[in-house]
């Protein structure tokens, strides 16, 4: 079978895989066709190379409420609606509170989501887990962050941390669950990278980068060298 919205083809010469045969009759079930799906490319709404990006996640841990800040509810009764009166933004039927006149002017760049909401226990802890996993804490099986998702499926890049957290984990919360921090089923070794540190502070250090205290500067050189030597080593077998 040849894969045609693949990268690379691939050719199954002596089978067809399941995953293959699901794959290609997903797009008919979807009402697309490989016609449209190559239109779709050509206009840019499909990627067909790798798009890959980096990202910023950033969750704040409390806050002000929705409804004074990206969600006003301007017709709602005095007892729901927050303080502050809404904005109209550059973009029409979207409105803000009016404490974000600059954001407003901006509304064109991002995209503002008010439908989500679930239906499990008002704690802080499952709307973490919902907003940095998808998926509650059920059975004991703790679902892993997509950070650590994306990192098991694409891995490191230039030898950097796929995921790093910054710059210390959520602490306790209330609920005593996990808050989708963690590669969760995944296994350890597909954890962010955690700084616990503070980039803004004057002597700022990343604990996990600094050598041990009782290693000297000359010792540190020598293991710094033995290690070049074995990727040297290394990468001459690799040619054999």
């Amino acid at each position: 079978m040849i894969r045609l919205d693949a990268e690379r083809p691939v050719h199954f010469c002596d089978g067809l895989s399941r995953r293959d045969f699901l794959h290609a009759g997903s797009l008919t079930l979807l009402g697309l066709s490989l016609p449209q799906l190559f239109a779709l490319k050509a206009q840019g709404a499909v990627a067909g190379k790798s798009t890959d990006k980096n990202c910023i996640f950033l969750f704040l841990v409390g806050g002000p409420s929705q409804l004074d800040t990206f969600d006003p509810k301007p017709n709602a009764p005095k007892e729901v609606r927050g303080p502050y009166k809404a904005i109209q933004t550059n973009v029409d039927g979207i409105q803000l509170s009016e404490i974000f006149p600059r954001t407003a002017k901006m509304a064109d760049k991002f995209s503002i989501v008010r439908s989500m909401y679930h239906t499990a226990a008002g704690v802080h802890d499952t709307g973490h887990q919902m907003m940095q996993t998808g998926r509650l804490f059920q059975n004991g099986l703790e679902q892993p962050n997509v950070g650590c998702v994306y990192g098991y499926l694409k891995g490191s890049r230039n030898n950097l941390p796929p995921h790093v957290l910054m710059p210390v984990p959520i602490g306790n919360t209330g609920g005593n669950m996990p808050h989708g921090q963690s590669a969760g089923f995944l296994g350890k070794a597909h954890d962010p990278f955690i700084l616990n540190a503070d980039p803004s502070a004057p002597d700022f250090k990343v604990p996990d980068l600094l050598p041990p205290g009782h290693i000297g500067a000359v010792r540190l050189e020598r293991r710094k060298k033995l290690r070049e030597a074995v990727d040297q080593t290394v990468h001459s077998l690799a040619k054999i």
